[in-house]
C-alpha cells in the first residue's frame, strides 16, 4: 500500500514538472511571436539583430566587444583627400566627392558627387563650401543637405564662407584684375566690388560675414609683394593696406577682430590696421599647421629647410607665442581640440597639453598615415584609401 502510495506520488510530480515545462515551452513561443511583431510593426531587419551580436569573427556573442561603427570607412579615392572638422563630424573632400561622417559609427550623414576638377573646400559651423578653382562651379551645402549650386561668370581664384552661410567669391575680372562677389545663402548678392591692385591670393569672412579680408599679390620692384586689404559689409571702401613680410602667403583667416597671416617663413596677425609677428620672418620653416575652436594656432615648423629636429608652438588670436613644445622627430601632419593637439610623426601619433606641453598619450603608426583628423577624445587617420579610427 505504502509503495503504491510513492508511485502514485512520483507519476504527480512527472506530470507537474511536464507541465512546467510545458509552460515555460510555450511562454518563449509567445515572446519570440511576440517580438517578431513588434519588429515587423517597427520595420526592424532581423539580420541587423544578429550582426549587432555577432563579433568581427562573425561568432555569436553578448559582450561588449561586438562591432559597433563601420571604420574603417573605404574612400573612392587615396589621393588628395581632406578630412576635417565640420561641426563635430568628418568633412571628407575627394576628388570625385564630398561626404559628411558620424565619427562614432562611420556612418553616411550626407554625401554628393560634385564632378569638380580642382576642388576646394571650406566650413564654417553647419555649412560647407565646395568649389572648383579656377573653373565656374561651387555649392554650398549643410551637415545634411543642399542649399545651392551655381556657377559664376569667370573663373573662381579662392572662396569663403562664413557661420550664417554667406559665401565670399573672387574671380578674375573682365573689367579689371579681380572680382569680389558676397552672396547669402539665399542666393542674393549682397554686395560687390574690383580690384587692380594685384590678383587675389585669399580671402576670409569673419564668422557674421560682415567683414572681409583679402590678400592681394602684386609685382614691385620685380618683387612680389603680398598686400591685405579689409572691407565692411555693404562698402567697397577698404581700410588701411597691410604689407606682409616677404614670402608665400598660406592663409588668412578671422580670429576676432584680428586677422591670421600665415606664411611659408613668417607667423603674425593684423590688428587695428598693422602686422604684428609673432615670429619674424624667415625665422622658421612651416610645415604644417591647425585653429582651435577658440581662434587660437597650433603651428609646426622647422629652424631651416628640411629639419628633422621641429617645434610645435601654441599662438594666441593676439599673436603672442604661450608655449612650445620641441620634437625630435618629422612632423607630417597636427590636429588640435579645445585642449590637445595630436601630432602625426613618420612611426607614431603623440597627443600632448599644448597649453603646458604635458604629453598625454602615444599610438603606433607606420608612414602609409597621409594626415589626421581629431575630434573630443579621438583622433581618425587617413591611410591608402580608408579613414580609420585610433
Amino acid at each position: 500500500m505504502a509503495g503504491n502510495q510513492r508511485k502514485i506520488e512520483r507519476e504527480e510530480r512527472r506530470e507537474k514538472k511536464e507541465r512546467k515545462h510545458k509552460l515555460i515551452v510555450w511562454i518563449i513561443i509567445a515572446v519570440v511571436v511576440l517580438a517578431l511583431i513588434i519588429m515587423k510593426i517597427c520595420e526592424v531587419n532581423v539580420n541587423s539583430i544578429k550582426d549587432h551580436f555577432t563579433d568581427e569573427n562573425g561568432n555569436f556573442t553578448l559582450t561588449e566587444g561586438v562591432v559597433t561603427d563601420n571604420f574603417p570607412f573605404s574612400l573612392d579615392a587615396s589621393q588628395n583627400v581632406i578630412v576635417t572638422d565640420y561641426n563635430n563630424l568628418l568633412g571628407v573632400l575627394t576628388p570625385n566627392s564630398f561626404t559628411v561622417l558620424d565619427s562614432k559609427e562611420a556612418s553616411v550623414n550626407y554625401a554628393f558627387e560634385h564632378g569638380y576638377s580642382n576642388p576646394v573646400l571650406a566650413v564654417s559651423g553647419v555649412y560647407s563650401l565646395v568649389y572648383d578653382q579656377g573653373a565656374k562651379n561651387y555649392r554650398l551645402d549643410t551637415t545634411s543637405q543642399p542649399v545651392y549650386e551655381e556657377e559664376t561668370a569667370r573663373p573662381i581664384l579662392c572662396a569663403d564662407v562664413a557661420k550664417n552661410g554667406t559665401v565670399a567669391l573672387a574671380t578674375t575680372s573682365k573689367e579689371k584684375l579681380c572680382d569680389v562677389t558676397i552672396i547669402s545663402k539665399a542666393l542674393k548678392e549682397e554686395w560687390s566690388f574690383s580690384v587692380s591692385e594685384g590678383y587675389i591670393v585669399d580671402i576670409a569672412l569673419n564668422d557674421s560675414g560682415k567683414s572681409l579680408a583679402i590678400a592681394v599679390v602684386n609685382s614691385v620692384n620685380a618683387e612680389l609683394v603680398t598686400t591685405v586689404y579689409t572691407y565692411s559689409a555693404g562698402s567697397s571702401d577698404r581700410g588701411e593696406a597691410v604689407q606682409l613680410p616677404s614670402g608665400t602667403l598660406a592663409e588668412i583667416r578671422y580670429a576676432g577682430s584680428s586677422i591670421w597671416c600665415v606664411g611659408d617663413t613668417y607667423l603674425g596677425v593684423i590688428r587695428k590696421g598693422e602686422f604684428a609677428p609673432a615670429f619674424e620672418q624667415e625665422s622658421i620653416n612651416t610645415i604644417c599647421y591647425d585653429f582651435t575652436s577658440s581662434g587660437d594656432l597650433l603651428i609646426a615648423y622647422g629652424g631651416y629647410s628640411n629639419s628633422t629636429d621641429c617645434t610645435l608652438s601654441y599662438v594666441k588670436s593676439n599673436g603672442k607665442v604661450k608655449n612650445n613644445i620641441s620634437l625630435a622627430a618629422n612632423i607630417k601632419d597636427i590636429s588640435a581640440t579645445a585642449g590637445l593637439v595630436y601630432v602625426l610623426t613618420t612611426d607614431e601619433i603623440i597627443s600632448y597639453n599644448y597649453k603646458n606641453g604635458e604629453e598625454k598619450g602615444r599610438y603606433d603608426n607606420n608612414d602609409s598615415v597621409k594626415s589626421i583628423c581629431a575630434l573630443g577624445s579621438s583622433v581618425y587617420i587617413h591611410k591608402q584609401s580608408v579613414i580609420d579610427k585610433k
